[in-house]
């Protein structure tokens, strides 16, 4: 009779909470129709998409009630960043001249890849009917979007752990694409098997080489398990699932190991716990950015091989007011020991004052290649002054 009465009563809960997740959901959904009527009353008028005033102040208030209520304030903020951040991202698409049908975008990967999860939430927020095709390589993304074979790229360029991603930064330098967006995704790596085991019998585990440098610290602990390079995360996943063997491990997603039916023995085992991975969104061609949206402008530029040659073009920046968000050096193929940049600034090819930059740059600089102006998505560190830095850096680029 207790063993049936419990059972009762855990079946009422589990109701309850069924309840209470969809009692979220309606109200997520509530605040997503009004954040469109904010939308609409700012229709027409010269009012910026992002309010860093507002962003700071929702952010404060949930997190006083949350503290109030005895909930994690780290983990309300997170689920409003998250929320806001999609308003906002909707808030952009409905400036923007959004796609006229279905897009395919392509990835680096596989399924439940932190790149698909990343190409999957930029199109969500930018309301694309959207399907997704993984290639092996960086290249073979590129070359499926310069031929035809998909629509848009998502592609990694850079992790807050792990540093730049030499490959793609190579890719941009010669492929005919244009930059058309950003997405921030938060990395959190998960170590997942096919059974319950302890750590000391693991003996091999499996990921991207950008894996394993982000857990690089957790993986000198497993004293008897060997490092695996992969091609990707999600299918360092899918072979250890294949497998069998629980000796065999992957560290990725807790989504792709779920997909996988592994079992997940830890979690955030990350070197750095805020861990974010940015994303460049590609096309064949440039796509124009309303006024009104926080804005920043991609370009590559070949100085003069000469004393002082890129400091005079920082200065065009500085004296154009255009705050450098990014620069990266590279090679110059063909030309040993010789360099180009690549630069983000903040700023939009259709300003005036942007424009006038860019011919100065021109005029100083040996070459300059504009690879695109978009929505940021990351900017500079205003709105969360009490959150560490990239914390800070990659709160949504505005607020409704």
């Amino acid at each position: 009779m207790t063993e049936h009465m419990h059972s009762r009563d855990l079946s009422a809960l589990r109701v309850e909470l069924d309840a209470i997740d969809r009692g979220l959901v309606e109200l997520i959904a509530r605040r997503l129709e009004v954040v469109a009527a904010v939308g609409a009353a700012k229709a027409g008028t010269d009012s910026p998409v992002r309010d860093v005033g507002r962003e700071r102040a929702v952010l404060d208030g949930v997190a006083a009630v949350a503290e109030e209520l005895g909930v994690s304030t780290d983990l309300v903020r997170r689920i409003f960043r998250e929320i806001i951040g999609h308003a906002v991202d909707r808030q952009v698409a409905e400036l923007q001249d959004n796609a006229a049908g279905p897009l395919l975008v392509g990835f680096q990967g596989v399924e439940h890849a932190f790149s698909h999860l990343a190409a999957k939430k930029h199109a969500a927020g930018r309301g694309w009917d959207a399907s997704y095709v993984g290639f092996p390589s960086f290249a073979e993304v590129v070359a499926a979007l310069t031929s035809g074979a998909c629509d848009v790229a998502v592609l990694p360029i850079e992790n807050t752990t792990a540093g730049s991603i030499n490959q793609v930064y190579d890719l941009l330098q010669s492929a005919d694409v244009a930059v058309v967006g950003e997405e921030t995704w938060r990395v959190d790596h998960c170590l997942a098997t096919v059974q319950d085991v302890p750590l000391s019998r693991l003996t091999h585990v499996l990921s991207h080489p950008q894996g394993l440098e982000q857990c690089a610290a957790f993986l000198r602990s497993l004293r008897g398990a060997v490092p695996v390079h992969s091609f990707d995360t999600a299918e360092a996943m899918r072979t250890v699932a294949e497998k069998g063997d629980p000796a065999y491990a992957a560290i990725g997603s807790a989504e792709a190991a779920e997909a996988h039916g592994l079992v997940v023995l830890r979690r955030g085992i990350t070197d750095q716990e805020l861990n974010f991975t940015r994303f460049l969104v590609l096309a064949r061609e440039p796509v124009a950015v309303a006024p009104r949206v926080p804005s920043k402008t991609s370009m590559v530029l070949v100085t003069r091989h000469e004393e002082g040659a890129l400091v005079r073009c920082l200065e065009v920046l500085a004296r154009g007011e255009h705050s450098m968000t990014k620069l990266e050096s590279r090679p110059r193929p063909g030309r040993p020991f010789e360099y180009l940049f690549f630069l983000d600034v903040e700023g939009n090819v259709a300003e005036p004052r942007t424009q006038a930059v860019l011919e100065e740059l021109r005029q100083v600089a040996l070459q300059l290649k504009v690879l695109g102006s978009y929505p940021a998505k990351v900017v500079r560190a205003d709105a969360a002054p009490e959150a560490d830095a990239f914390e800070a850096v990659v709160v949504p680029p505005g607020t409704p």
